[in-house]
């Protein structure tokens, strides 16, 4: 399961790109934007990945530039997108967990273009981009055929309400749904200035094709790929055929790649090492002179897209951005080492380990953790040897710039306000965790290194959760509470768990001490009121209920136990 000095620098500098200036009769250029959620970067054969061979997305480096060194800022889905579009940092726009949704009034990359004249549309792949979270912000179509009913601010788990249409999309739909759906908008737009998104989000587990790999020897996770090739094998088939290819822009990458078992890490959001972070970025330029650097291996981030793109349409970007364009301005000689920011609080937000951020200079990348960590990823790419006890200096360094940096980025607006409406079934199958309440970060807290084996424990109780197995479940939880009393998140699946198996009086004792640590939590209130009720406590429950129903006023299941409840009182 997953979860889940300024770097104003610019970028990639040696890239100085001839771009020559558009004649004012030119359309503007089409850009299109595909990201493929999850994908590691080593494990396209353009990057030299060789046990499944990805020709199609090899192919969009054709006339273009395929970039060896962008790290994600941040390895969640909505957090990662939302730095994607804003050009800001996850801490600065305070989305860094999935639950998080965008402030209203963002300056996006999309809402930008709008104001060029651009038709903008964007195709998702799953909930967590559904247009409720607010990254719709600058888009004329928003094609996210997902309805969630509610967000938990304690997990960041998304819901789904008991009554929804059986047959609708729920939390993913396949990649060829989404690529129809982008042809279409795009055949129906040949003759207008276009800016179309396209998020494929097949990768992420669980996987569909594990059968199929096992048979051929391969991870279900490249066999996901190579099913994810062939889409984007045919859906560049059809750019070519509507005559998008040749005056195009395409962007493809990756919002984060997969732990894979890296550093003890299956999914992502736990860690930040380049297992999780490292992404690809290709960028097809259109027809014109072929005068573009094939690879460019200088370290940037996904921050640095948006600026990218603006900078080719010759397009001011606004002041909010923070990225720079990958395009340069400056020689290489004697340019200044880029900084490239990452972080995961969702160890921070779920169970109350330490948060993670590092900051890559050049080949060095420096992890802030209670026991810090210092890589040298030119000559250990795998990030296996800390070099923090051995380089003190440099470490202590790289420190002081990343404080420097938090310092002058520190958000100047309030966190945005939670939009939940409903509650009910949890958004398990996808294994996101994360986007707890954030408080200061103060304190000597442990360190996810050293909670690995507990967290291991925390996966298998779900597992077990998610297969009816409540009793072995209930057991292991039990279990990590003893060593690790203040795992709120592991105490609330302990209530519900025993509210599931009928136990009302210990559901009642969980989520009660839940409650202290995360008062604002829906789940918490509404399965507080359901034990109540089964206990015979009906004002107790009818409290907990009100509550709940407060806190999501649109909540269709909460509205009905809050009747039934009244009903039986009377």
């Amino acid at each position: 399961m997953a979860f889940r000095a300024s770097l104003c620098v610019p970028a990639l500098a040696c890239l100085c790109l001839p771009v020559a200036p558009a004649a004012a009769a030119d359309p503007p250029t089409p850009v299109i934007l595909i990201s493929i959620d999850t994908l590691r970067a080593d494990h396209l054969s353009a990057y030299g990945y060789r046990r499944i061979a990805t020709p199609n997305i090899d192919s969009f480096a054709s006339h273009g530039t395929l970039f060896t060194s962008i790290d994600s800022q941040i390895p969640l889905t909505l957090p990662s997108h939302t730095s994607l579009f804003t050009s800001a940092y996850p801490f600065e726009d305070r989305i860094e967990e999935n639950a998080e949704p965008v402030t209203p009034g963002a300056v996006t990359l999309a809402s930008v273009l709008k104001r060029q004249g651009y038709q903008t549309a964007a195709f998702l792949g799953c909930v967590f981009l559904e247009r409720q979270m607010g990254l719709d912000q600058g888009f004329d179509v928003y094609d996210s055929p997902f309805q969630f009913e509610a967000l938990s601010p304690l997990s960041g788990s998304m819901f789904f309400g008991a009554n929804q249409n059986p047959y609708a999309v729920r939390d993913r739909r396949d990649g060829s749904l989404v690529t129809r759906a982008a042809t279409q908008w795009l055949a129906q737009n040949r003759n207008r200035p276009v800016f179309a998104f396209v998020h494929l989000f097949d990768l992420h587990q669980p996987y569909k094709l594990e059968a199929e790999a096992r048979r051929r020897g391969i991870s279900g996770y490249d066999a996901e790929i190579e099913y994810v090739d062939r889409l984007l094998g045919a859906f560049k088939k059809t750019l070519v055929d509507q005559g998008w290819w040749d005056r195009a822009l395409v962007v493809l990458l990756s919002d984060h790649g997969e732990g894979l078992g890296q550093h003890g890490e299956s999914a992502h959001g736990y860690f930040i090492y380049e297992s999780t972070l490292w992404v690809p970025l290709i960028l097809h330029w259109p027809s014109g002179p072929a005068n573009y650097p094939q690879r460019a291996s200088q370290p940037a981030g996904l921050i640095d897209v948006a600026p990218t793109i603006l900078d080719f349409l010759r397009v001011p970007e606004p002041p909010s951005f923070r990225g720079k364009s990958l395009l340069g301005g400056l020689a290489a000689v004697g340019q200044a080492s880029s900084e490239v920011y990452s972080e995961t609080l969702h160890t921070y937000d779920s169970f109350g380990w330490s948060p993670l951020r590092s900051l890559r200079v050049g080949p060095y990348k420096y992890i802030d953790a209670p026991r810090q960590e210092l890589y040298n990823l030119q000559t250990d790419p795998r990030e296996l040897v800390n070099l923090a006890v051995k380089e003190p200096a440099k470490a202590q360094a790289l420190r002081r710039r990343l404080m420097q940096l938090l310092a002058r980025y520190a958000p100047q607006h309030p966190s945005p306000p939670s939009r939940s409406s409903s509650e009910t079934r949890a958004l398990q199958s996808l294994g996101y965790l994360s986007g707890g309440p954030r408080t200061r970060l103060e304190g000597l807290r442990p360190d996810p290194k050293d909670r690995l084996p507990e967290f291991h424990q925390y996966e298998s109780a779900q597992a077990d959760l998610a297969g009816g197995r409540r009793a072995a479940a209930i057991s292991m939880l039990r279990q990590l509470l003893a060593q690790d009393p203040g795992n709120t998140l592991a105490r609330r699946d302990l209530g519900s768990a025993y509210l599931d198996q009928g136990d009302y009086a210990n559901a009642r004792a969980s989520l009660q001490q839940v409650l202290s640590a995360s008062p604002d939590d829906y789940v918490t209130h509404f399965e507080l009121g359901l034990a109540d009720e089964n206990l015979k406590l009906f004002p107790e429950a009818l409290e907990h209920l009100e509550t709940a129903c407060r806190i999501a006023p649109d909540a269709q299941q909460c509205r009905s136990a809050l009747d039934a409840l009244k009903q039986k009182m009377k």
